[in-house]
């Protein structure tokens, strides 16, 4: 048996309003997931106050109290990662990049020591994670 749907003053419906329960402009998880970082307003450069000529790095996303962070600092040439992001702290992903010598990968909250020639290009990228749903940023503008 056909029934025909009708609405209140028993005129049929059209098929916006029958299938209308079940239309959602709601965007996927992760979209939404993603959409909540911020990740562009904390990252930055500077001018490194021990290190003549060097110039510090950083790159930073947030959603409300978790973040995490990839901040290479030219005096000693550290590369600090940070991260409050859910329950596990070791999930940040980092990307260190310097001009004429590539780009090193690392993983885990932790302070890593490097070293490179002096007046070197260098950017980071920071990662809420190595997953399919991750959230990166990159920051350029540092300087060995």
């Amino acid at each position: 048996m056909v029934r025909s749907l009708v609405g209140p003053g028993s005129e049929p419906l059209s098929a916006v309003e029958m299938a209308g329960p079940f239309l959602s402009t709601a965007a996927p998880a992760a979209a939404q997931s993603a959409s909540a970082w911020n990740c562009t307003s904390l990252s930055g450069s500077t001018d490194s106050t021990q290190d003549d000529g060097g110039r510090d790095v950083w790159a930073e996303c947030h959603k409300g109290n978790e973040w995490v962070r990839a901040y290479f600092r030219a005096y000693k040439e550290t590369l600090e990662l940070e991260d409050h992001h859910g329950g596990d702290p070791n999930s940040v992903v980092a990307y260190l990049t310097v001009a004429g010598v590539g780009t090193a990968r690392f993983e885990g909250a932790g302070l890593r020591d490097r070293s490179y020639d002096e007046g070197k290009a260098v950017s980071v990228t920071a990662c809420t994670s190595s997953s399919s749903t991750q959230v990166c940023h990159t920051r350029s503008g540092g300087r060995t």
